[in-house]
């Protein structure tokens, strides 16, 4: 179980994460969104990870504890608070520039 079932979820994003938003064209920022509402929407509703429409990975070393979704070259970082119930999106940038 990864949240309480029926909960509404808050969606926190850190400065970078927007200010790497603010710079992408409309389709690309919409690509992005997309997918973190579809991420939303299914944990708000079934508490589980979307299969294999995200392409969700838990992430290790330096960035354990987070999972990232794939949104074609770019990545969303993000962290779930099953205290605060909320979906922390900590990075997002292109896959090349968000490891390092």
């Amino acid at each position: 179980m990864i949240l309480q079932a029926g909960l509404i979820v808050k969606i926190r994003i850190s400065k970078s994460a927007n200010k790497f938003l603010e710079k992408l064209d409309a389709n690309a920022r919409k690509s992005v969104l997309t997918k973190i509402g579809i991420l939303k929407t299914c944990l708000e509703t079934q508490n589980v990870y979307p299969p294999e429409e995200l392409d969700i990975k838990k992430l290790k070393g330096e960035l354990k504890g987070f999972s990232r979704i794939r949104v074609g070259k770019m990545r969303v970082i993000f962290e779930i608070g099953k205290e605060t119930d909320e979906i922390f999106i900590y990075e997002i940038n292109f896959r090349g520039n968000i490891y390092d």
